[in-house]
């Protein structure tokens, strides 16, 4: 099976080329703004003018799995037209590639939870009302939207990953590089909200086997699907064991950034019906981020 993965020099795409490239059963190449002169199975893509064609008119890929974008609520909401050219056009221009040259290529979206907005109900289920309260997450949104009319018109095979709150090493933005980089000048780490905010997280090994179930269980049909281990951690549970680990302090400032959801959960019950369950715990997750991220000092 050919696999291809754009955005393989972020922080899903780069575990999920290793994972696929380390795997006999697949034959995968990357694709990412950023040169690399190594790998033999790499295209580079021009930032400001992305053309995907050549790439499908090249290689019969069985497989697209799309990693890129961008992924910084803040960043949207401060520069919303760059947001929408990456996490929206490059969509529709990877899809108008695979309609053009590779009608048989399977494309996986890497979609977010930030389409929910702030939910009414817990868990979030899949039909539950989409509200972003960011442009990101509008933006996401209208990537399933594209995935969505790309099989229903052309019958392209489309599925998107609604991912929630992903972690692990590499991951160099968010929650946990924010508290680790306030706690290197700080005995005591200011900490946007009150503790009683929530996420549902999921470790970045956990996330990539869930994109492999995918390419062997779904649809298809331009649906979307929950990625997450649906468990609600609060806020202050996760600092608790965070800093624990790091021997530090912290205090809730009480401040709420814009466009951030308060409480999510997720039912996952899909993924699971592909065979998914967890295999890193949140405890053990950290205790590997923070290892990773010392090592970087």
């Amino acid at each position: 099976m050919q696999i291809l993965i754009i955005g393989s020099k972020g922080f899903i795409g780069s575990h999920a080329y290793h994972y696929f490239k380390n795997n006999a059963t697949y034959k995968t190449w990357a694709c990412d703004v950023v040169a690399d002169y190594v790998d033999e199975r790499y295209f580079t893509i021009e930032s400001s003018n992305s053309d995907f064609n050549e790439l499908f008119e090249k290689i019969p890929f069985d497989v697209c799995i799309n990693c890129s974008g961008a992924a910084s609520v803040p960043g949207s909401l401060k520069n919303p037209l760059r947001d929408f050219s990456l996490n929206t056009l490059n969509v529709i221009k990877v899809l108008e590639a695979i309609r053009r040259y590779a009608p048989n290529c399977n494309f996986i979206n890497m979609s977010s939870a930030a389409v929910y907005g702030n939910p009414q109900t817990l868990p979030i289920q899949e039909i539950s009302i989409i509200n972003s309260i960011s442009p990101y997450g509008q933006h996401k949104y209208f990537a399933e939207e594209i995935c969505k009319e790309y099989h229903n018109f052309f019958g392209i095979k489309t599925s998107s990953l609604r991912i929630f709150s992903a972690y692990g090493p590499g991951l160099m933005k968010q929650l946990f590089w924010d508290w680790y980089q306030k706690s290197k000048d700080s005995s005591l780490v200011n900490i946007y909200g009150i503790g009683n905010e929530s996420r549902d997280f999921i470790y970045i090994d956990d996330l990539v086997r869930v994109i492999e179930l995918a390419i062997n269980n779904a649809d298809f049909n331009g649906s979307s699907v929950n990625v997450a281990n649906g468990k609600e951690v609060f806020i202050n549970e996760i600092a608790s064991i965070f800093f624990d680990i790091l021997n530090k302090k912290y205090v809730f400032t009480g401040e709420i950034i814009n466009g951030n959801p308060i409480n999510w959960v997720a039912d996952i019950s899909k993924i699971q019906k592909w065979g998914y369950h967890p295999k890193i715990s949140i405890g053990d997750g950290i205790k590997k981020y923070i290892q990773w991220i010392k090592g970087l000092n």
